[in-house]
């Protein structure tokens, strides 16, 4: 079996990237990444709304790691499937979602991921005290599963629409409390989420006190990345619909205050925002993540 190779240039200062698509072959997305001025890139590892999942097998992993060596950076992050549930009350659900978060996990170990974005789970309702305890339960099942050198799990904050879990800095901590394996966990924090969850982001400090409080029980003290998302609706909206940087209510002055903060921290910076026909919104609004962060914009992402 092909290992996780430790090579591979990381690029130059900052590490921005956006979600790119594996249409094609795992190898394609560090072309995809670079045609972008990326300096790392999210992926699914399948499809995010299916539940069938195999593992890449070994001409893939070659191809993917040969792809690996030649490119300009080397970081990959994967957003585990929106169908896992871990604290769901439903036998069957639970079950199909201990065994792909399982599969997800093996498959970041194989490919050298920095990380599994996972949102927490929803309590569908019931008793969320309870619903953190399953869930906690079950990544800590995976967790164990999964041999060693496997990337840290990132539980993500959610917009706090109905049962989901994780919305609060307080929730948060309880579920990592819970799952009491630090070194194998780590926060990713996503700006429309708090947004929608009903959090301020105008003022310049805001960015800080918020990692300080999700980032309680998080070793290091802060996230191990960003998800930068401007957001369709209003403040406290509950509703998880990113808009491009500045076209959403959060807008660019409050954006610029969390990539300055990210920057600072050296943490990874991803956008999920909105995609058109062809990369232009990509390039659009990476110039623009560029732009808040001081930088100049890389000759890449010029308007075609």
């Amino acid at each position: 079996m092909t290992k996780a190779s430790t090579s591979g240039r990381t690029g130059g200062a900052p590490r921005f990237g956006l979600h790119v698509s594996t249409a094609g072959g795992l190898d394609r997305i560090f072309a995809r990444g670079e045609a972008l001025a990326c300096g790392t890139v999210q992926i699914f590892s399948h499809s995010s709304r299916s539940w069938e999942f195999s593992p890449p097998e070994e001409p893939l992993l070659e191809a993917y790691f040969g792809a690996r060596s030649r490119a300009s950076f080397s970081d990959v992050f994967i957003h585990a499937s929106y169908l896992i549930n871990m604290a769901s009350e439903d036998g069957d659900i639970a079950r199909k979602s201990v065994e792909t978060l399982e599969k997800e996990l093996s498959t970041a170990r194989l490919l050298g991921a920095k990380g599994l974005v996972l949102h927490p789970g929803s309590a569908r309702g019931g008793d969320r005290s309870k619903a953190v305890l399953r869930a906690a339960s079950r990544i800590r099942e995976v967790l164990d599963r999964v041999p060693g050198e496997a990337p840290p799990l990132l539980l993500e904050n959610t917009a706090g629409a109905g049962s989901m879990l994780g919305a609060t800095p307080e929730e948060m901590t309880e579920i990592y409390i819970a799952i009491g394996r630090p070194q194998q966990t780590g926060l990713c924090l996503d700006s429309c989420h708090l947004f929608a969850s009903g959090f301020d982001l105008s003022e310049e400090g805001a960015g800080q006190e918020l990692v300080s409080r999700f980032c309680e029980a998080v070793p290091g003290g802060r996230p191990s990345l960003w998800h930068l998302n401007d957001a369709l609706f209003p403040r406290g909206s509950g509703r998880d619909r990113h808009a491009g940087l500045g076209e959403g209510h959060i807008g660019l002055p409050a954006l610029e205050h969390l990539v300055r903060l990210a920057v600072r921290s050296e943490t990874p910076l991803v956008l999920e925002t909105p995609k058109g026909e062809g990369d232009e919104e990509d390039r659009k609004n990476m110039r623009r993540l560029f732009s808040l962060a001081g930088f100049p914009v890389p000759v890449e992402l010029a308007s075609e």
